[in-house]
């Protein structure tokens, strides 16, 4: 596994790293990995080279935290960047007081056994927290970083104009982004994001699930992808459709989603969920390899006729 610069913070990232939403059995997830499989996972996942894990109070439940910090127990936490957030809470509330922040984040690390978390992002906050000339949240990180409770801070964010927010009206060093090959409205912010010197981490990789290859017209979803209609499925299945035909031969959806992802240099680390070592590792494949920089334009090019007028929604 290859790593990359965190921006210029001086924490070194696997380019494939685990995401943790589903890392728990919960109401959110009643088919996720109970204790044991979700430990087994996060093992099999460092043993690969995977370095980076992002989570979040509210992932599961809390139980993704809890079951990451069964995980790392017995040495493994100096292997692994920890990335959780700030504004959700496990039993699916919400809270974004300031004062609240330094609390939140103690007791996820008290939840992963840890004396301090490597970063730390706003979780899809309201705009009101997003700006920083409005409001007192990084400040606040910042002393938490200065204190050691916290190696690097920032936000996650669904649009360009957000992380435009952030890097100018913060001194964060840290991103979390949604960006794939079927929704590249975030592509050229990314590249002022490196400029500045700021790590970025690529939430939603496959558009959630849509490029693993496994949905067609056909699929029918329930839980959070219900939301989904009949006509959204079709669209969905269209534009996988169009991407795979523009794929090399031997290459698959999903190796070349997370491929075209790393193309773009100011990428720190993609984050594909996981609720299987097999599909773990088929993710951890795909950065075996570069996707040649003609198809990565043919990407590019498509998205600019197909959706950059209209990107899809969540």
């Amino acid at each position: 596994m290859k790593t990359r610069a965190f921006g210029t913070t001086g924490i070194e990232v696997s380019e494939i790293g685990l995401g943790s939403w589903q890392l728990g059995r919960s109401a959110q997830w009643p088919d996720g990995p109970h204790e044991d499989d979700a430990v087994r996972l996060v093992h099999a996942a460092l043993d690969a080279g995977v370095t980076f894990i992002d989570t979040a109070p509210g992932y599961a439940e809390g139980r993704s935290e809890l079951n990451i910090g069964a995980a790392i127990r017995g040495g493994r936490r100096d292997h692994v960047v920890i990335c959780t957030k700030f504004g959700h809470r496990p039993d699916g509330g919400s809270d974004w007081e300031p004062a609240s922040i330094e609390r939140s984040i103690l007791r996820s690390a008290e939840r992963m056994g840890t004396d301090h978390l490597d970063i730390v992002v706003l979780h899809s906050p309201p705009p009101e927290v997003l700006d920083g000339t409005r409001s007192e949240h990084y400040e606040v990180l910042e002393r938490l970083k200065l204190k050691g409770l916290i190696r690097a801070y920032g936000a996650s964010v669904d649009w360009g104009a957000d992380v435009d927010t952030v890097l100018r009206t913060s001194t964060s060093q840290a991103l979390e982004v949604r960006m794939s090959a079927l929704f590249q409205e975030t592509w050229p912010s990314l590249e002022r994001a490196r400029d500045q010197g700021v790590g970025t981490i690529i939430k939603v990789p496959l558009e959630s699930g849509w490029l693993s290859g496994r949905y067609t017209a056909d699929t029918t979803f329930a839980g959070v992808r219900a939301r989904w209609s009949r006509d959204d499925i079709a669209l969905r299945a269209g534009l996988v459709d169009e991407f795979r035909s523009l794929l090399p031969t031997g290459v698959s959806v999903p190796h070349g989603a997370l491929r075209f992802l790393l193309a773009h240099n100011g990428v720190s680390t993609v984050i594909p969920g996981a609720r299987t070592v097999d599909l773990l590792r088929d993710s951890i494949a795909a950065a075996a390899e570069p996707l040649p920089a003609a198809t990565v334009e043919s990407i590019r090019d498509f998205y600019a006729r197909r959706l950059a007028g209209s990107p899809l929604d969540w």
